[in-house]
């Protein structure tokens, strides 16, 4: 079990769930709302947000660390992508796609994610996967 573990927390193969999860996701982020099922549970978009952010900077924070374990700053930049990321799917939403609306409380549900995957990273690092 850890043998595959640790083929998992490859760089290689976390940079390509990395890149698949994003492309999947944006996919998701901008596919038009009229094909999307109506949930009638307040604020369950934005649970979503922070679900699809979270697991977004989890994966990515553990690809930027296999790559350069002593580049500890690159996390930052995998927190800064992802605030960039979300605000750049919103103006899309909001000026490319009819179907889709820009919201400002995304865009808070998305930091929220952001943070959560951040200090979940954080626990990862210290308890499971990189030991110094």
């Amino acid at each position: 079990m850890t043998l595959h573990i640790k083929q998992l927390l490859r760089a290689k193969t976390l940079k390509i769930i990395s890149v698949a999860y994003t492309l999947c996701i944006t996919f998701l982020l901008l596919f038009p709302a009229t094909h999307v099922p109506k949930i009638d549970v307040p604020s369950f978009d934005k649970v979503g947000h922070v679900f699809v952010f979270t697991i977004l900077v989890i994966f990515w924070a553990l690809f930027a660390f296999a790559k350069a374990k002593e580049a500890r700053a690159k996390i930052w930049w995998v927190v800064i992508g992802a605030f960039i990321y979300g605000i750049i799917i919103e103006a899309l939403q909001g000026l490319v796609f009819q179907s889709r609306t820009a919201d400002g409380w995304d865009i808070i549900a998305n930091c929220a994610g952001i943070l959560l995957g951040w200090l979940i990273f954080q626990k990862i690092k210290t308890l499971f996967v990189f030991k110094n």
